[in-house]
């Protein structure tokens, strides 16, 4: 069986920026590209600004908006990641990968990447076109930047990708955490890296309990309990 080519953060940002343009359309923002101003390209939490060079030497303002990530939620994904060793050796490499994704989207109820009808913008210039033309340019250059730099998605959901590192890396020990069962590099139910996965269905708190290994003593005995009666050997009749 063949296996699905994944696809970069990039071109999935692409193909959701563009859905439903025309070619004719698209063209036409590639061909404004060159007229944005790279050194006035911003990308910050929430946001991603710049500045374009119209005709008649004209300046336009274009940017695209998304909301951060809830901070409430990122000790959770930071207790999970210190289980997650391959997800962290990618994230050391600059690599933000589907499994990431999917355990921030079950942790926080959404994905990193986020959904395209999120992602609003603007745009200074007055073409009729939604969006014109200098907002599908935007759209590109972010994607080249996100072929190159994938961790620039992190920075415009509001994570910094430096910190989270750091934290997922303290020593201090977690007393909650119990240690990784046979001496496993890290925990077995994750998330995989295909392409097709549900990431609107975020994790109950029984089931994030159970990912971080703090559940009740007595569910954790019981289930010791019942295992000892299935190995144990049938009564003699």
């Amino acid at each position: 069986m063949n296996e699905r080519k994944a696809v970069s953060l990039g071109e999935r940002w692409r193909r959701e920026a563009t859905r439903g343009i025309d070619d004719k359309r698209f063209a036409a923002a590639l061909e404004a590209l060159p007229a944005i101003r790279k050194p006035m390209v911003r990308i910050r939490p929430g946001g991603i600004r710049a500045e374009m060079e119209g005709a008649m030497g004209s300046i336009h303002e274009v940017a695209l908006h998304i909301r951060t990530l809830p901070n409430k939620d990122l000790p959770t994904v930071i207790r999970v990641l210190r289980r997650s060793r391959s997800i962290v050796d990618a994230l050391e490499n600059g690599r933000v990968t589907r499994s990431f994704d999917r355990l921030v989207a079950r942790i926080v109820g959404e994905p990193l990447f986020p959904d395209s009808r999120r992602v609003t913008f603007g745009c200074s210039c007055d073409l009729p076109d939604k969006p014109c033309r200098h907002v599908l340019a935007l759209h590109e250059l972010f994607a080249r930047r996100l072929d190159e730099k994938p961790w620039e998605l992190l920075t415009l959901r509001g994570l910094d990708l430096h910190d989270l590192l750091a934290k997922v890396k303290q020593s201090a020990p977690d007393p909650d955490q119990p240690p990784l069962a046979f001496g496993a590099p890290e925990e077995p139910v994750l998330y995989p890296e295909a392409e097709d996965a549900d990431l609107e269905s975020p994790m109950t708190p029984a089931q994030v309990r159970w990912l971080l290994g703090t559940v009740p003593q007595r569910f954790v005995d019981a289930a010791f309990a019942a295992l000892q009666r299935l190995e144990s050997p049938p009564p003699a009749k």
